[in-house]
């Protein structure tokens, strides 16, 4: 009776540990299949997330290449070392890099000895567009002193009918803001529309910095990006003058400078640019087109043969007073 006590007595402790034991298990896998559940959840919770964060940023760079269609949102600044003056006191500036042929400079001209020991109070930009455009020295010297600041009203005397070349580093308006810079950086916009505003109206007041103040009130300024082309083609009727979208065509060109019209173009890379900018067609000359460029003297000085600017134009329109 004790041994069979005895194993009755085992018998019921094995079968509480198992049972214990099965409970343990059964709690430890229903604890297992709980957090991988809540993993499973928090998996999908983050690649819905990550989903949505993709499909969001591909919306928005889809929007920036339609803007970019569509309202015609580009660069307005040159910073192109094509045609530009590169030589100092008879010298070839060299250099691969912008500090080094500012260094070179330094070597040669007292400002750009200045600019080069002072070269972090220069906004990069602005040190970019000198080590490609000597002749931008002196206003380039003067930016620390005279940023944010503007000279004139006028753009000085103008005739009626002649377009006059404007440079958007003018020192009587060239430090003034424009959009996220100054105009003498970003402002080749509003400069090509005072040059044809103030040429065909003969109204000396509608200056580049008039255009910009304008520009940026309007919503015809996109950050980090330049100027949009409806303020040549829409904001122009401001100042009294309408554009006409022309197709690109030589006849067509030479039809309205002939009649005297100026054309407005927009560039891509190449002669004049290395991102984005706006010209001006002012007349043909010997079977040739001279152009007026903001940023430039020297490309304004010669003659271009049309073969030359149509593989370089987006879009171009002409102008007259309404």
């Amino acid at each position: 009776m004790e041994d069979y006590g005895r194993e009755q007595h085992y018998y019921a402790d094995s079968k509480k540990r198992r049972e214990r034991h099965y409970y343990v298990d059964s709690k430890r896998r229903r604890e297992r299949l709980r957090r991988r559940r809540r993993l499973e959840i928090f998996s999908k919770a983050v690649a819905t997330i990550c989903v949505f964060i993709v499909s969001w940023m591909i919306i928005e760079m889809g929007m920036t290449v339609y803007d970019a269609v569509t309202d015609k949102s580009i660069p307005t600044f040159s910073t192109s070392m094509a045609g530009n003056s590169t030589t100092l006191d008879g010298v070839e500036i060299e250099g691969e890099t912008t500090v080094e042929r500012i260094r070179f400079m330094a070597g040669l001209d007292e400002r750009a000895q200045a600019i080069f020991e002072h070269y972090d109070e220069y906004p990069q930009d602005l040190l970019d567009m000198l080590a490609r455009n000597v002749d931008m020295l002196d206003f380039v010297e003067g930016y620390p002193e005279k940023n944010g600041n503007v000279y004139a009203d006028s753009v000085g005397e103008v005739e009626k009918g002649k377009i006059p070349l404007l440079l958007q580093w003018d020192e009587r308006w060239g430090y003034g803001e424009y959009g996220d810079g100054i105009l003498a950086v970003c402002g080749c916009g509003p400069t090509a529309l005072s040059m044809v505003v103030s040429g065909l109206t003969g109204d000396a007041s509608v200056t580049p910095y008039v255009v910009a103040e304008y520009a940026d009130d309007n919503g015809y300024y996109v950050q980090g990006t330049g100027s949009k082309w409806s303020l040549i083609s829409e904001g122009c009727q401001n100042f009294g003058v309408a554009a006409e979208e022309l197709p690109l065509s030589q006849n067509v060109v030479y039809d309205a400078l002939e009649a005297g019209r100026p054309i407005i173009c927009s560039v891509r890379p190449g002669d004049f640019t290395t991102t984005g900018h706006f010209i001006v067609l002012v007349g043909v000359e010997d079977g040739k087109i001279r152009v007026n460029d903001s940023n430039s003297r020297e490309r304004s000085q010669k003659l271009w043969d049309y073969q030359t600017l149509e593989r370089q134009i987006d879009n171009l329109w002409a102008f007259s007073v309404r």
